[in-house]
């Protein structure tokens, strides 16, 4: 499946809108029920208002703040997934980390929610220990206060539909 010219349009001028820390720009071009969900976030980002402050505290994070699309991965009839690269300088404040004044390259797929040609919202998925590493966070894991064992989980979700027997 090929990707609409609306649709490369729209993304194009989302790319340009972040890079120019446009925000008119940037949510004009989404759907008034926009979203922005970012991988580490404790919840989506859902509607103009939200969105916008997202980006604005990404912006206020790193002030020379630039986003390009390396490649197209994958398109469907709802969905487009990209390659993306941002570059930035960690002057402010970023998810509940400081400032450290330290360059930041981050790749990260997106995945492009739409709704006919419109942008509804993006999905970000980034790799948030090489943004730590980055900007010089550091980490702290205590020793151990006893034997070490593997962490138990129980999965609560239903079988997927159509996948055979559920997953062991």
């Amino acid at each position: 499946m090929s990707i609409s010219a609306k649709r490369i349009a729209a993304l194009r001028e989302h790319i340009r809108a972040e890079s120019a820390h446009d925000i008119d720009a940037l949510i004009g071009g989404m759907t008034p029920d926009c979203f922005n969900d970012v991988f580490g976030a404790p919840e989506p980002f859902v509607g103009r208002a939200q969105t916008a402050e997202r980006y604005r505290k990404h912006w206020k994070g790193f002030p020379d703040f630039t986003v390009r699309v390396r490649r197209i991965l994958c398109v469907d009839e709802s969905c487009v997934v990209t390659e993306n690269e941002w570059r930035g300088t960690r002057l402010g404040t970023f998810m509940g980390w400081p400032a450290t004044g330290k360059p930041v390259r981050m790749r990260a797929i997106v995945v492009w929610h739409f709704k006919g040609d419109a942008l509804w919202g993006e999905m970000i998925f980034f790799d948030n220990a090489s943004l730590l590493k980055q900007i010089g966070a550091q980490i702290e894991i205590p020793t151990p206060a006893g034997p070490m064992k593997p962490a138990a989980f129980t999965l609560d979700d239903s079988p997927l539909v159509g996948h055979g027997k559920a997953f062991e």
